[in-house]
């Protein structure tokens, strides 16, 4: 396609991208909906707590007020549970156990801000005003706090069916050939660390819109979601009724970031509401409802082991990897925490012997869902400084002990130690790239210059991959309808994946428009229809070009082959020989046989396709150099480069693509400077608000140095990987290097993350007085 079309007439993309800057998005809160009821929750203010009592009748006579659901309600309502899917340890001694989560908590609370009631109303106001008179009466129960605190003997049930509040165990990999590898090793280096609980901080908080069609048997709800199948699902195991009753409809949605794609209460609570009023109701969380009920990321404890032999090759790798889920089960919060890890566990290197160790808890706190790299940065951070460790143990310098142990390209596909096959790479080519984009052999002496204003220069590099792709489904499918509009031919693109800023509208365009020859201009991605029977999964797991990309390819294949027969009969030339370019099907010296718009009114059957590919499986990959400067009197850290080399497979929309990445990096970066949500030992909430919550801010980063490197995947028709997730994946391994690195310069340890100007001012004077 000639990309030069792309300044004739703005594309879907641009007119979207105006219409977010200038105001003009289509929020779930901007929909007005005649007559709608509003809702709030009541929220338990205690982390465990027995609900002695739940009286509502002030509430229920205060002006305006409609109806007053509690969890009595939900529980004649005949309500399911919410989905846990683990793929992992069903044979072994300790299953997933997902005990059954109220959508409004009855008879006990397990986490601070669980609703306890919803109250619906004729306006807001009526509704927060009634909410504050409904009286509820508990007893107050230990609360458990931390992996620690869940893991001890005396420790408190949070759910009786899970003795030591243990959610699951699994092990694999070959324990033995680790073993053996360790005994045998020359080196042996090991480290450990907690990564903390995360909150999305999506910009749009969470909305919900729920109408009940009576006659129909239908739920309806507008939502921002990250895929319309994943959260149907969801909601039809709570509702205990059919998919085909819930119709879902996707608004403009300000971020995802994984937090977006299960079901929450809320959605369940509001569609009972519409079913009992027979009204629309409606509900926008405050920013401190989404710091306590949006689903948190991380939350994680490592620790690894490292064996090498002489020559300072990788032999044996040992993974402790540890989750601390929160009070409920998520649909995906513990798999992604087993299976993510597990598929790169290896890192990007050739270790024949590996052995992981995975456990989850169940604690009083807010429960654990994906978030951005969703295990994939915790396994990669601990290889990264397992290597940075064994540099330091044998001298030798951090990237070419990596140049030693990579993968070289000749042995892809490769079956790593844990069971996942890697698709492409080459992992020298990152690591020269980056080499010579960090100026690296430079850098002692940027560190001598720092010495000299009296700071503390730092590099770190991390040479990670990590997997995308895959889903539940079995295949993605995305349909293309084709038509005439002002003579010009148009598309319509229909999938089931929800876009939130990754500029979908513009890459799937780029994809149709290179097999049609078409202007992406006259391309059109229409929201997830709300009935939508297409198979596949959300903008999940850096997937949705990969998955939704590959089936509009195909559905793109499959029109212009039929386009092309009809308009050789009309040539009389085989197919073969025509080209689709420029709007026209054209012979080969360029003489046009058909317009599009005329070969599309000609056909004999409407042009309306469904594309279909095997759901499948990519592995980018890159090789990131960040730099820091310390200053040991404050503990003041700045970051003052970052380099990304990145292999996403094959790029189609640079400018998207690139994106991409500076976010990714960002969001990582946030999790070593300063994003931690903390709780106090009752488990309440510390950082509930943005006054607490520190988040990164664009003056905290340089410019980024970014390029590419890629390796086409043979996994699928357009050779691309994800790349959603790989900036947070290396920016947390890369930065937590440069930190280590600059504090050896002064003996002192990498403190805990997040690294703070505390954090770290106090580890230099734990050295300094050692």
């Amino acid at each position: 396609m000639d990309r030069s079309m792309l300044n004739h007439r703005p594309t879907q993309s641009e007119r979207d991208r105006t219409r977010w800057v200038t105001g003009a998005g289509r929020y779930t809160a901007d929909i007005a909906v005649p007559d709608a009821l509003s809702a709030t929750f009541l929220r338990s203010p205690h982390a465990h707590a027995e609900i002695v009592s739940i009286d509502i009748g002030a509430a229920l006579a205060m002006p305006g007020v409609i109806a007053v659901l509690t969890g009595a309600d939900c529980a004649d309502a005949g309500f399911g549970n919410f989905r846990g899917l683990m793929r992992y340890g069903a044979d072994g001694p300790h299953p997933l156990i997902v005990p059954f989560r109220p959508v409004l908590a009855h008879q006990r609370v397990r986490h601070v801000g669980e609703a306890v009631a919803c109250v619906i109303a004729t306006s807001e106001s009526a509704a927060l005003d009634a909410s504050e008179a409904i009286a509820v009466t508990y007893r107050d129960l230990p609360a458990v706090i931390g992996i620690d605190a869940a893991g001890k003997a005396d420790a408190p049930a949070v759910h009786p069916q899970a003795p030591g509040n243990l959610a699951f165990a699994h092990q694999a990999g070959d324990a033995a050939a680790v073993r053996a590898a360790f005994d045998a090793a020359e080196t042996i280096v090991a480290t450990a660390f907690d990564l903390p609980r995360l909150a999305p901080t999506t910009m749009e908080l969470r909305g919900i819109i729920a109408r009940y069609d009576e006659a129909a048997g239908i739920y309806h709800l507008i939502t921002p979601h990250q895929g319309i199948n994943e959260i149907r699902a969801d909601l039809a195991a709570v509702l205990n009724v059919p998919e085909a009753r819930i119709s879902i409809e996707l608004p403009d949605v300000g971020g995802g970031f994984g937090a977006r794609s299960p079901a929450y209460p809320e959605h369940a609570a509001l569609l009972l509401a519409a079913r009992r009023t027979g009204r629309a109701v409606r509900w926008v969380a405050s920013r401190s409802e989404s710091f306590l009920t949006d689903y948190y990321g991380r939350s994680t404890r490592l620790a690894g082991r490292l064996a090498l032999d002489a020559a300072g090759r990788f032999t044996g790798l040992e993974i402790t990897y540890e989750t601390d889920l929160g009070a409920y089960i998520t649909t995906v919060g513990a798999f992604v925490n087993v299976h993510n890890p597990l598929m790169s566990g290896s890192g990007t290197y050739g270790i024949s012997a590996i052995a992981a160790n995975f456990r989850q808890y169940f604690t009083n706190t807010g429960p654990i869902g994906p978030y951005r790299g969703a295990g994939r940065p915790d396994v990669a951070l601990l290889i990264e400084r397992l290597v940075d460790r064994a540099a330091t143990a044998l001298g030798a310098d951090p990237l070419e002990l990596r140049r030693l142990n990579a993968i070289p390209r000749t042995a892809f596909p490769y079956r790593t130690a844990l069971g996942s096959t890697y698709d492409s790479a080459d992992y020298a080519a990152l690591i020269d790239a980056a080499h010579q984009a960090s100026d690296w052999d430079g850098f002692a002496a940027r560190r001598t210059e720092a010495q000299v204003r009296g700071r503390l220069r730092g590099r770190g590099v991390a040479l990670f991959t990590e997997i995308a792709g895959g889903g539940a489904a079995t295949r993605d499918e995305a349909r293309v309808v084709l038509g005439v509009t002002g003579g010009r031919a148009t598309a319509r693109i229909e999938t089931v994946t929800g876009g939130s800023g990754q500029s979908q509208a513009e890459t799937y365009a780029f994809i149709l428009a290179e097999r049609l020859g078409m202007d992406p201009a006259d391309i059109e991605l229409a929201a997830s229809p709300a009935h939508s029977t297409l198979n596949g999964g959300g903008s999940i797991g850096s997937r949705s070009t990969l998955s939704a990309g590959s089936a509009i390819a195909d559905a793109g294949d499959q029109l212009r082959r039929h386009l092309l027969a009809a308009a050789g009969l009309r040539a009389n030339a085989p197919p073969a020989e025509l080209i689709m370019a420029g709007g026209a099907i054209c012979r080969p010296d360029g003489s046009v046989v058909l317009t599009l718009a005329e070969a599309i009114a000609a056909a004999d059957a409407p042009l309306d396709v469904v594309g279909a590919v095997p759901v499948s499986s990519s592995f980018p990959s890159g090789c990131h150099v960040a730099e820091v400067e310390i200053d040991p009197q404050t503990g003041l850290a700045v970051l003052v480069s970052y380099v990304a080399i990145d292999d996403s497979g094959v790029v189609l929309n640079p400018i998207v693509a690139e994106g991409q990445i500076h976010g990714g990096i960002v969001q990582g970066l946030g999790e070593v400077f300063g994003e931690a949500m903390q709780y106090d030992e009752t488990g309440q909430v510390l950082t509930g608000s943005f006054m607490d919550y520190t988040m990164p801010r664009a003056a905290d980063v340089p410019n980024f140095v970014t390029e590419d490197r890629p390796t086409a995947s043979p996994n699928n028709p357009l050779g691309v990987k994800g790349l959603g997730e790989a900036g947070t994946t290396g920016a947390l391994a890369a930065a937590a290097n440069a930190f280590a690195d600059a504090l050896a310069m002064v003996g002192a340890e990498l403190p805990a993350f997040p690294c703070t100007a505390h954090s770290i001012w106090r580890s230099i004077r734990t050295a300094g007085s050692a």
